[in-house]
């Protein structure tokens, strides 16, 4: 008996999740590091100005992810 099968809502909330939440602090991936080795940006800058909105994007998109299934 499957708990979750492989088409599951689970799965695509998983991914979404996995690909998304590194956003939110630009080191979460390795563009996002280049990006600041490029323009030099300082990490806290982007913390206290950007990453509210990368959250707020986040949110937005479970939710919608929520009322979609």
């Amino acid at each position: 008996m499957e708990t979750s099968p492989q088409d599951a809502a689970f799965w695509e909330l998983l991914a979404y999740c996995a690909g998304t939440v590194g956003r939110v602090l630009i080191i979460g991936s390795a563009a996002g590091v280049a990006v600041m080795g490029l323009l030099k940006i300082d990490f806290l800058w982007y913390l206290k100005n950007i990453s509210w909105l990368a959250l707020l994007g986040y949110f937005s998109g479970v939710f919608l992810m929520y009322l979609l299934s």
